[in-house]
């Protein structure tokens, strides 16, 4: 890794940290640095890369991409497609749900409410950012039970948080439905870790009154009551 204090005039190794150094990529969040490397995961500096840590938890495979949305950081890997860190690379979580047979990812972007991945020989791939980063990997202790929580706050006016715990490698689905039992919004379909979550709900399109939400997972069901106020 080289640094040019006067645009590219001079340059000097700034490698303190960085094991590997087959860089593939390098994204920026606020004054974090990032370096997706060939071998070594991923690289984080906070001193314009005078130092390098590693942030490679729950994240695997070379890294060939990375993309950047507010404080949520993409990365494309070789062999096990794409994860999603929303705490500056303290922890990842696969997001490949859509993906055919996880293809080697070799590029990523995000632009107009999308994260697109450019694979190796499956063309392009497209999901919705929302979809994507609507569930926050908020602790990676694992729990000693699945469970849901009360949503907070509650009532709410538009938008409510809902939090819950997976105990082992799961699919999950967070389902809302209202009075009737009509599903109204999918907010978690996903194979999740072991770990406590937080997902959101946005009641902005509909009209006030009492919904429900439903933890569905391999052997637990939990469902709890929720009420929208405009």
């Amino acid at each position: 890794m080289y640094l040019s204090t006067n645009n590219g005039t001079s340059w000097t190794t700034v490698n303190n940290g960085l094991t590997n150094q087959y860089v593939n990529a390098l994204a920026v969040s606020g004054t974090n640095i990032f370096a997706g490397t060939w071998g070594g995961g991923l690289f984080l500096s906070t001193n314009n890369g005078s130092n390098w840590t590693a942030v490679n938890n729950g994240l695997t495979g070379r890294v060939n991409a990375l993309a950047v949305s507010g404080t949520n950081i993409f990365a494309g890997t070789v062999n096990v497609g794409v994860f999603l860190s929303t705490n500056n690379g303290t922890s990842w979580v696969q997001k490949n749900q859509g993906l055919n047979a996880i293809p080697p990812v070799w590029s990523l972007l995000v632009a107009n409410g999308y994260v697109y991945a450019g694979t190796w020989d499956q063309s392009v791939w497209r999901r919705s950012l929302t979809e994507i980063i609507v569930i926050k990997n908020i602790s990676t202790e694992i729990p000693s039970a699945y469970s849901l929580s009360q949503n907070y706050p509650n009532p709410f006016n538009p938008t409510t948080n809902i939090k819950f715990n997976v105990a082992k490698l799961s699919d999950v689905k967070i389902v809302v439905y209202d009075v009737m039992g009509r599903e109204v919004q999918t907010l978690v379909n996903e194979s999740l870790k072991p770990g406590t979550y937080e997902t959101s709900f946005d009641g902005g399109m509909l009209n006030s009154g009492v919904y429900f939400y439903r933890l569905i997972t391999e052997g637990f069901t939990e469902t709890k009551r929720m009420i929208l106020i405009k």
